[in-house]
C-alpha cells in the first residue's frame, strides 16, 4: 500500500446548494424527510438522476450558458412532518410521477446500477432530466 492509498479523507458535507456539492463531492446522497432516496457518484447522479426529488433539486441548479433553457420543477404542496409522515413513499404527495403503489407501499432502497442506489417504485421506467457537472 503506497502513501496515496493511506491518505484517504472522508467527510460529510450537508448542503442544499448542488452547485457547491458538484465541485467538492465524489459521491452524493440525497435525503428527503430524513430518509436517503438516492446515492451515487456525483457525475452519475448529476447526469442521470433516478429519483424524482433529485431531478427537482437538479432543475434548480443554474446553467452557465444563457442559450440553454431548462425547465425548473416546482414542487407543489408542503414538506411532510417527519413525526407524522404520509403512508407509502414520503415523497408521493409532491411527486409528479406518482402512481397508486406510491401511496400504499414504502419503496425499497436498492442498487439499480453499480454504486447507484435509489428508493423509488418507478425508477426503472423513468428517464429523468439531469445536468452535467460544471
Amino acid at each position: 500500500m503506497d502513501l496515496q492509498e493511506k491518505m484517504n479523507l472522508s467527510y460529510l458535507f450537508i448542503s442544499h446548494d448542488l452547485g457547491v456539492v458538484s465541485h467538492i463531492s465524489d459521491r452524493v446522497g440525497v435525503m428527503y424527510v430524513g430518509h436517503m432516496v438516492e446515492l451515487a457518484d456525483t457525475v452519475k447522479l448529476f447526469a442521470r438522476p433516478m429519483h424524482p426529488y433529485t431531478e427537482a433539486l437538479l432543475s434548480a441548479k443554474p446553467i452557465a450558458d444563457p442559450r440553454l433553457k431548462k425547465e425548473k420543477i416546482l414542487l407543489e404542496g408542503e414538506t411532510p412532518n417527519p413525526a407524522k409522515p404520509p403512508s407509502g413513499c414520503y415523497f408521493h404527495p409532491r411527486c409528479r410521477y406518482k402512481c397508486d403503489v406510491c401511496a400504499k407501499e414504502r419503496p425499497e432502497y436498492r442498487e439499480l446500477e453499480k454504486g447507484h442506489f435509489v428508493a423509488c417504485h418507478r425508477a426503472e421506467e423513468l428517464t429523468l432530466d439531469g445536468v452535467f457537472r460544471s
